[in-house]
């Protein structure tokens, strides 16, 4: 079952190149992590060669944020679809450097940096 949406909590979607972009904003938590992977599920049917998720106005990020993280993770590595994280906001940064899942992720510091790199996994983020 998918939890009631937070009023906060937005996930937008757009094409560029071959990748599609998902602009996340509000808090990813309890709440909202089913959001994120029924958003997920979604651009797999259409096969992008990458996903980017702007996670620059997410501030907060709990335990079923990050289970969602590794849901996205682990099912486009099994779909040969590249992932990437673009402008993480430094508290959700520290939550996954923290949690050792930082460096399983490409990130970059704009969705144009993702795009450019195109999943080459030349992350330009800090270590």
């Amino acid at each position: 079952m998918i939890p009631p949406a937070s009023p906060a909590f937005d996930i937008r979607s757009r094409h560029d190149r071959d990748w599609v972009i998902l602009t996340v904003t509000g808090d990813l938590d309890r709440s909202t992590a089913e959001r994120l992977k029924a958003a997920v599920r979604t651009v797999w049917k259409v096969e992008p060669a990458g996903l980017v998720l702007d996670l620059a106005a997410v501030s907060f990020c709990d335990s079923a944020g990050l289970s969602a993280l590794v849901y996205v993770l682990r099912g486009c590595q099994a779909l040969d679809i590249g992932i990437a994280l673009a402008a993480v906001e430094p508290r959700v940064e520290r939550i996954l450097s923290l949690t050792r899942l930082l460096s399983a992720f490409d990130r970059y510091q704009s969705v144009e940096e993702a795009l450019d790199a195109g999943g080459d996994g030349q992350s330009s983020g800090s270590p």
